[in-house]
């Protein structure tokens, strides 16, 4: 019995955490620091309006990955950051070509000192999934991004092919460390 309510209850907190995400990015144009920023570099959110731009821009973010199937904005407003768009249908899994190639932009940027948000349109499958192939690439293990991610954003939402996809990932990157070793 008890076990139900506080599964309830962390349900409950979940809705809400997510709800006051989407208000909030709404109104001040990008999710809370607190619901997205995984690493001092690594950002994780929802699409952003032209305020939130501004804000990433302010927050010292260099480069954006959009993980959306359409970009929503023109290239001109990009201005000053670096861009990567990998259009990705929604509850599907991006190939690991495509993984890799967002890992390594992100792994680049960051690198380079500078600060990576990568977004879908809700934060909660494929912005996501993009951020665990960043993190897999620095070498945490799955089970470690996941719940790295989940305790900022603890509404994320991979679908099974997604975590499948990922998973098959860290396997490409440990096959890459052991033919470097």
């Amino acid at each position: 019995m008890f076990a139900k309510i506080r599964s309830l209850f962390s349900l409950i907190v979940i809705f809400t955490h997510r709800v006051y995400d989407n208000f909030y990015r709404v109104v001040m144009g990008m999710p809370t620091l607190k619901r997205c920023q995984i690493t001092a570099s690594l950002f994780l959110g929802s699409q952003y309006n032209l305020v939130g731009l501004r804000k990433m821009k302010a927050l010292g973010i260099t480069a954006i990955i959009n993980m959306r199937e359409h970009s929503v904005y023109s290239q001109a407003q990009y201005e000053g950051f670096s861009y990567l768009h990998l259009p990705t249908v929604d509850n599907t899994p991006p190939d690991i070509k495509v993984l890799v190639k967002g890992a390594d932009f992100a792994d680049l940027e960051i690198k380079k000192g500078g600060k990576v948000y990568i977004h879908c349109r809700q934060g909660l499958g494929r912005g996501p999934t993009m951020t665990i192939a960043y993190l897999l690439k620095t070498g945490l293990t799955f089970d470690d991004a996941f719940m790295l991610i989940k305790k900022v954003r603890t509404f994320i939402n991979p679908r099974p092919s997604q975590i499948q996809r990922l998973k098959d990932l860290e396997k490409f990157y440990r096959e890459q460390e052991k033919i470097k070793d």
